[in-house]
């Protein structure tokens, strides 16, 4: 077993901000962002060599390269208890949710184990400017950027994922096989989520620097063919439909209390006698449809707002300590026209038209036009600098950086 997480650390490049689109890019096999989407994105596989290309060209002069972040770093994060991680272990299959002490990790030279670390664009530099490359993606899709590290034989079984996955290979190599099967029935018999009936179609073996996407729903198992093998998994979440909706109801429902006009009560003074009591009255039925109407219910553009603020949401994992930032509002001002303010990690920003949804809530509602300008290009660049005049406790810049979710 060669031990590839003793190879130079690789430094990852942040993307531009203004990606180029119809070029082609190494990390998607020579397909432009365009082509991929086109071809690939929810529909099949796609396996690049060289996504990297760093990685060969420090192996042909004799340097090859490793992970960014060591073993260490990743069990050392392991034991914080505001990261999602997951200790997986085969033969048996054994499965423990993290935090954990370094001591209740297996060796590096152990085999059959896998720890998994979510949300790590959070906690390492590295990892965020990994997920900077895939910003031709909508990041309303966006879930995180997970690592795995393994002892040789490491895995967590055959399974299959709900949404799109780009599988980028850091140090040593993993053995992916998949397979287009329809049958996705799981082993009721284990702890995971693993296929009953597994039967692969293709295998490949992926070096550092390597790269495969699935799409949704390709059943797949990576097995680590090295000690300290490392696989970064960018992940784009897909709901449901009725997850949506819901979710979008239930915040337009919240709106409501906003309309003062709904605070009065129904009326019926035109009520006729009736023989039917147990009958709901023609008359609240006539009305409620008339407020539907004026309210313009029946239209999508009413169920968007509610809908953008729900796919703002950070990840349920996320935690924000804004208990550093003392700043008063003025304070925040000069320091505004000094460093640039940037979007926390765990920090979600969508945009929907004008109105800007951070972390749930819109933050765009009521404020000044440069605010509002200046939460479009947090949305657009995740970093803004610039004067904002006098700025008051209520600033929903300000107050986001209160609550952490913004960071000078």
């Amino acid at each position: 077993m060669t031990a590839f997480y003793l190879s130079k650390a690789y430094d990852p490049p942040q993307a531009p901000q203004n990606l180029l689109l119809d070029r082609p890019w190494a990390l998607l096999g020579g397909n432009s962002p365009q082509q991929f989407m086109k071809a690939y994105w929810h529909k099949k596989p796609l396996l690049v060599r060289g996504a990297i290309p760093a990685f060969e060209l420090a192996k042909q002069i004799g340097q090859p390269l490793g992970s960014a972040i060591s073993p260490e770093e990743l069990f050392k994060i392991a034991g914080d208890d505001a990261v999602e991680s997951r200790l997986i272990k085969a033969k048996p299959w054994t499965f423990t949710n993290g935090p954990f002490k370094k001591k209740l990790i297996p060796s590096i030279e152990k085999s059959d184990w896998t720890l998994l670390l979510q949300g790590m664009e959070a906690k390492h530099p590295a990892a965020a400017k990994v997920l900077s490359w895939f910003r031709f993606i909508p990041d309303a899709r966006l879930d995180d950027l997970m690592i795995s590290i393994a002892g040789h034989g490491g895995g967590v079984g055959p399974h299959f994922d709900s949404y799109d996955v780009f599988l980028i290979q850091m140090s040593g190599r993993r053995r992916w096989r998949i397979s287009e099967q329809k049958d996705l029935t799981l082993n009721p018999n284990l702890p995971l989520k693993i296929l009953q009936d597994f039967r692969v179609e293709q295998e490949w073996d992926l070096e550092p620097g390597d790269m495969l996407y699935l799409p949704p729903h390709i059943a797949h198992d990576g097995i680590a063919l090295d000690a300290g093998c490392q696989t970064w998994s960018v992940g784009f979440r897909s709901q449901s439909y009725k997850e949506i909706l819901q979710e979008g109801l239930w915040r337009l429902a919240e709106s409501l209390e906003d309309i003062p006009e709904l605070n009065k009560y129904f009326a019926d003074p035109k009520q006729a006698a009736t023989h039917c009591a147990e009958q709901l009255p023609d008359e609240i039925i006539a009305q409620v449809k008339q407020k539907l109407k004026s309210l313009k219910l029946d239209r999508v553009e009413t169920f968007l707002p509610g809908i953008a603020a729900y796919l703002s949401e950070p990840k349920p994992q996320a935690y924000f300590d804004g208990t550093t930032n003392t700043l008063s509002p003025e304070q925040f001002r000069r320091q505004l026209n000094k460093q640039a303010l940037h979007v926390h990690p765990y920090t979600r920003l969508l945009a929907l038209d004008s109105r800007i949804y951070c972390n749930g809530e819109e933050m765009t509602g009521g404020q000044t036009a440069l605010v509002q300008a200046a939460w479009r290009s947090l949305a657009s660049s995740k970093q803004f600098k610039g004067s904002l005049g006098k700025i008051g406790v209520n600033n929903s810049l300000f107050e986001a950086f209160e609550a952490g979710w913004l960071l000078f």
